[in-house]
């Protein structure tokens, strides 16, 4: 089995992160250094943009930031629609994920989303309680891309139940791409991806580790923690109509079902 993970690259500047196989989505990390600038736009793309670390300014205007860390925190995202550009410069040294995604012109204008405007949600129960921000959806304008973060306690799982989201079948599944960026902290530590069919024709798993990324074109994909390390990834959804709404793992729902009991416990 040829491994699809791949490493975050180094170094400063916008560096495009090597993931294959996606149809829609580009991922990149920018990192600038204090007093660096960059401009982000494209014609036929549509950007998602969210804060890892440090503090940024968008046209001169709109403070993101300032941001120490990733795992306890909520982060300030950018909503770039085609045909637009913004200038961004870093007040500190800075890194910012972004994704840009195939769309088509519209009327969206670029949209700054700040911590008091989202919600970090805590999703699950027991050792499969994570916390999940989604940050960059059709709430700002964007066509076909949703962006979030999740962040796993120390062995606790996520995307569990197991969930897909590779067949368009509204309302129960929508069609969407999706690719994982990981973080770990401590980050020596490590986690396993998990990759599977329903038919069988794909069981695939994956030791992820800090600054490791993922493409998901099918099958569900729970990811776990190592005890001792929490696990952070950032995602990005796309397709042609994305609503996060996945299918679950029949075999795997009565967890789901059985965490209103677990918490009265």
């Amino acid at each position: 089995m040829s491994s699809k993970l791949t490493k975050v690259p180094e170094g400063t500047g916008i560096l495009e992160v090597p993931v294959q196989g996606l149809e829609w989505t580009r991922l990149y990390v920018l990192r600038l250094k204090a007093g660096e600038k960059v401009s982000l736009g494209e014609e036929e793309r549509e950007i998602g943009c969210l804060l890892s670390t440090g503090r940024i300014e968008v046209d001169g205007k709109h403070i993101l930031g300032p941001r120490n860390e990733i795992f306890n925190s909520k982060p300030w995202g950018l909503y770039i629609p085609p045909g637009k550009k913004v200038e961004i410069s870093a007040i500190d040294n800075s890194e910012l994920v972004f994704a840009t995604v195939k769309s088509e012109p519209n009327s969206a204008e670029v949209a700054v989303i700040y911590p008091s405007e989202i919600e970090r949600r805590v999703v699950g129960t027991h050792n499969w309680r994570r916390y999940v921000t989604q940050v960059i959806d059709r709430r700002v304008g964007a066509r076909h891309i949703i962006m979030g973060e999740t962040v796993n306690p120390p062995g606790n799982w996520s995307s569990y139940p197991p969930h897909k989201h590779d067949k368009h079948n509204p309302p129960y599944e929508w069609k969407m791409e999706e690719v994982y960026l990981y973080r770990l902290n401590p980050p020596t530590g490590f986690g396993f991806q998990r990759m599977y069919t329903e038919e069988g024709d794909m069981d695939e798993v994956y030791t992820v580790t800090d600054n490791t990324a993922l493409p998901i074109t099918r099958g569900y994909h729970p990811v776990v923690a190592a005890p001792g390390y929490s696990l952070y990834y950032l995602w990005v959804l796309a397709g042609e109509d994305p609503v996060n709404i996945p299918r679950d793992d029949a075999k795997h729902t009565w967890v789901k079902w059985a965490e209103q009991i677990i918490k009265e416990l």
